[in-house]
């Protein structure tokens, strides 16, 4: 009790701090990027307007609304998370990349035309928003499947589970790539169905399209944060660790610091529910519901206000006398942390980090490129921040930029070697993918 006390001392004091600075442990963060749902704000007054991550800042649910151009694929009968605009002229089949409500809305159990996802995302459909089974038709992964004469293959998109990049390929030999949302990786490039792949269109996820939102990579903030677990673990015995989750996201940061801790998670009956559209035995195997003596809870984003941590602690004060809570949200370019060390109050509190699954600056540009290597006359198509004449214009320029560089250089190859199969672990802190955690902390 006298530890829980403690607490309650450390809470009031971060409440108080000083008139008229808002300031809590919240605020010390760990940038990288990983959320389709996430948003992006800035004190600071950015000049990228209207920004709606994982997704079309035209986003609608008005069906009377148009489709847009990049949401259809020329020369075929064929719309990509295009569901909430009706029933779509010319438009027979329905793709849709992940599950996320930005790319599904408007999909409800009366759609009645076929829809074409991952076995995951299938899942997730019929079982989350009740479409009948007939009209969802889960592909399998890096295999070519034949739609109204169109080659489709689905590759992994590393979004969220079920994500995919879709490559169309038209019987006069035109190659379509959708990414959906997506976090380039350097693995991307050797896929076998993308070596040597003359794109002509890619229709591009530019959720992060803007040179300062750049970010350590994905792996090093998953393993700052289960430092950070264990740390606390080892410190206290009596530590709660939770973790903020969407419908489906975020998975990453909670399985691995399970592993790290060798612990179950703890989730809510309908959270279960969700998991096991996953089909990840290993994953289910550490789920849990119900079970409060579980060192790792798993909850919704909504329930990380420090002030609903506490009471959850208080309620759980025979277990656990102190609290570490995870907030994985999208890249803000405002963070306040300056160094490692900013982030030690956090132990008792909760830490935002900056796991985002999109793109970040640097790596949608080495995926552009790598694509330009093959197709030296693609174009690029975003799909993201589009609303606005003046941010698609930025983003053009940008598009031209890293064309004209990977021709400079003969082919993004010469600038880009193909990486070597590593383990994360492994990662040169020079890696072109994005940039190291301490190469960020360092320039903040």
């Amino acid at each position: 009790m006298e530890n829980v006390n403690a607490s309650k001392s450390t809470w009031s004091d971060i409440f108080k701090g000083s008139k008229g600075t808002k300031y809590s442990v919240e605020d010390k963060t760990v940038n990288s990027s990983q959320s389709s749902q996430d948003s992006i704000s800035s004190s600071s007054g950015s000049d990228v307007k209207n920004y709606r991550p994982g997704g079309s800042s035209m986003w609608s649910k008005n069906p009377k609304r148009q489709c847009p151009f990049y949401k259809k694929m020329p020369g075929t009968a064929f719309a990509v998370d295009a569901f909430s605009y009706g029933d779509v002229p010319g438009i027979t089949s329905y793709f849709l990349t992940h599950f996320h409500a930005d790319h599904y809305g408007g999909l409800t159990k009366k759609f009645a035309n076929p829809i074409y996802c991952s076995k995951i995302t299938a899942n997730l459909v019929k079982k989350r928003l009740n479409v009948p089974a007939e009209y969802v038709h889960a592909l399998s992964m890096r295999q070519e499947h034949i739609i109204d004469g169109i080659k489709v293959i689905f590759l992994e998109a590393n979004h969220c589970p079920g994500s995919v990049l879709i490559l169309f390929t038209l019987p006069d030999g035109r190659k379509y790539l959708h990414t959906g949302d997506f976090r380039a990786h350097p693995r991307m490039e050797l896929y076998p169905n993308l070596q040597n792949c003359t794109i002509d269109k890619l229709y591009l996820d530019t959720t992060y399209c803007d040179p300062k939102y750049d970010f350590p990579m994905q792996d090093d903030v998953i393993q700052f944060a289960v430092n950070i677990a264990v740390k606390a673990v080892r410190e206290n015995d009596r530590t709660l660790i939770i973790c903020g989750t969407y419908t489906i996201g975020k998975e990453r940061v909670y399985t691995a610091i399970s592993d790290a801790l060798d612990c179950k998670i703890c989730v809510l009956s309908d959270k279960k529910r969700v998991l096991e559209c996953l089909d990840d035995s290993n994953l289910m195997d550490k789920i849990v519901v119900g079970e409060k003596s579980a060192r790792l809870h798993v909850v919704s984003m909504g329930k990380l206000n420090p002030r609903r941590l506490l009471i959850y602690l208080e309620e759980l004060q025979k277990i656990f006398d102190n609290i570490v809570a995870f907030k994985p949200t999208g890249w803000t370019h405002n963070s306040k942390v300056n160094s490692l060390a900013d982030l030690k109050p956090a132990i008792m509190g909760r830490v935002k980090i900056y796991g985002n699954e999109h793109s970040s600056y640097s790596e949608l540009k080495r995926f552009v490129q790598f694509v330009h290597s093959n197709g030296p006359n693609v174009k690029i198509l975003p799909t993201v921040n589009v609303g606005n004449p003046q941010q698609r214009a930025f983003m053009e320029t940008h598009f031209e930029k890293w064309l004209s560089e990977s021709t400079s250089k003969m082919t993004a190859r010469v600038k880009f070697p193909q990486p070597r199969k590593q383990t994360p672990t492994k990662r040169s802190s020079q890696s072109t993918q994005g940039t190291s955690l301490m190469q960020f902390l360092k320039k903040k």
